[in-house]
């Protein structure tokens, strides 16, 4: 009779212990389940904040904006509290602003975003703003002008253009039509043209009438360089002679020559007249050997000849006063004027001229370089036409200009003469000219900027 119990408490037994086993996998799995929802919670609030954070890093961005907007010389660090009107104060952001650099309009700002419910969770946002400089365009000419070559970056006439290079940029002119004048070789009288036409490439990049360019905002304050040159012990007075030359050496000084005579004459035509006479240096005496000022300004009241090596961000402008025509001061390139194939925006020059820009008979490089920008405030930059005789020949055609950064022209622009077959029978054979976009925002010293600041590039800060 005993022995009939035992299947029945094995079989029991069994049961429980199954039972024991389901329990323990069902808390294993709620438990596990349980942590991995209470992980992705705590990552989803950890990303929600995170999220909060970059929004209130940026809006100390737009804040920033606003502030250059407003108050362009307010450059202190800045913190402020965020709130919503439901959920009360959301967190803050610190704004730190970075004075733009001597020559320079880019201000870099960083801005950084906290949140109110997580103090560590940060996001730091840098971005930086420019105010666009009036030294935008490769070449900018107030009157007509006639392209060969190649031109690398926008290119601006208030007159009309005659293109017969190859060109990658927008070209525009305010004229829908200009009379063409034979130096451009149009008959006489004027034949009546489009206000861009030639032989050039990329027409679709052709755009006229366009509105004009104010090339009197071009017009730099030259009284305003004299007195900052004066204050940095840079400014040269009247020569009492024909003038000055500068030769800018690789070491970051400058050498200033008193020209005592001048070279050979030899006849030339410029605007209608032949001239015989001299735009070279002959003798000349050494004043002083000199650093590149800091603060980036050389001013001369008389005529300067320049070349050199530019190691750092200068520019020298020429200029007399009282400002009268027959006593306006010229610049004379007189050879190269190279960065040393640096062009990261480190190094910038700029040549002002209160008359013309000319490049001389003898004294231009056969294979010419100018790195920098170079303003005719009211005459042009150019290189007269030299005749196959007279004592001329000797240096009248030279191989050719290679420029890096831009050129303004009051007057209509010349440094290749050709005959009606369009062979260069005077000034450089060939050329090409680029656009140094580092001007657009970071020019040489004292150009003006116009306009409000404009977003340039922006990154999140790891």
């Amino acid at each position: 009779m005993g022995a009939s119990y035992f299947p029945l408490v094995a079989q029991r037994g069994s049961v429980l212990l199954l039972t024991l086993m389901f329990v323990v996998m069902f808390v294993a799995i709620f438990m596990g389940l349980s942590g991995f929802i209470g992980r992705s919670y705590h990552q989803a609030v950890l990303q929600s904040q995170d999220e909060l954070a970059f929004h209130l890093a940026e809006a100390g961005l737009n804040y920033a904006r606003w502030r250059l907007a407003h108050n362009a010389n307010d450059f202190s660090e800045t913190t402020m509290p965020v709130a919503d009107q439901f959920t009360g104060e959301l967190g803050s952001f610190t704004v730190t602003m970075a004075a733009p650099q001597p020559g320079s309009t880019i201000v870099d700002i960083t801005s950084l975003g906290r949140t109110s419910a997580l103090v560590d969770r940060e996001v730091t946002l840098r971005a930086r703003y420019g105010q666009p400089s009036l030294a935008r365009y490769a070449a900018i000419t107030n009157g007509d002008v006639w392209y060969g070559g190649t031109i690398r970056g926008p290119v601006h006439a208030n007159g009309g253009i005659r293109m017969d290079g190859n060109s990658d940029s927008l070209m525009t002119s305010a004229q829908e039509t200009y009379a063409c004048q034979p130096h451009h070789g149009c008959a006489s009288p004027y034949d009546s043209k489009p206000g861009i036409w030639g032989s050039g490439t990329t027409k679709s990049l052709w755009d006229f009438p366009v509105t004009p360019v104010d090339y009197n905002a071009l017009t730099l304050d030259l009284l305003g360089m004299r007195d900052a040159a004066q204050a940095a012990g840079s400014y040269w007075g009247p020569s009492g002679s024909f003038g000055y030359q500068m030769v800018f050496h690789s070491d970051n000084t400058y050498s200033v020559y008193r020209v005592t005579s001048l070279g050979p004459r030899v006849w030339s035509w410029w605007q209608g007249a032949w001239e015989n006479v001299s735009h070279d240096v002959g003798d000349s005496t050494l004043l002083s050997r000199q650093a590149v000022p800091a603060g980036g300004i050389i001013f001369a009241a008389d005529r300067i000849w320049i070349r050199g090596d530019v190691r750092d961000r200068v520019t020298v402008a020429a200029g007399v006063f009282p400002d009268e025509p027959s006593t306006n001061a010229d610049v004379i390139l007189n050879g190269s004027i190279s960065y040393g194939g640096v062009t990261d925006g480190s190094r910038a020059f700029a040549a002002i001229a209160q008359r013309d820009i000319l490049i001389p008979w003898s004294g231009a490089s056969d294979m010419m370089q100018l790195d920098g920008a170079f303003v005719a405030q009211k005459g042009a930059f150019h290189r007269r036409y030299y005749p196959n005789c007279c004592g001329a020949q000797t240096h009248r055609l030279k191989t050719s200009l290679v420029r890096y950064g831009m050129i303004a022209s009051s007057g209509v622009p010349a440094t290749a003469w050709v005959d009606d077959s369009g062979n260069v029978v005077s000034g450089f054979q060939g050329g090409e000219a680029t656009y140094d976009t580092n001007f657009l925002y970071g020019p040489p010293p004292y150009f003006p900027a116009s306009g409000r600041y404009e977003f340039i590039s922006w990154e999140e800060v790891q």
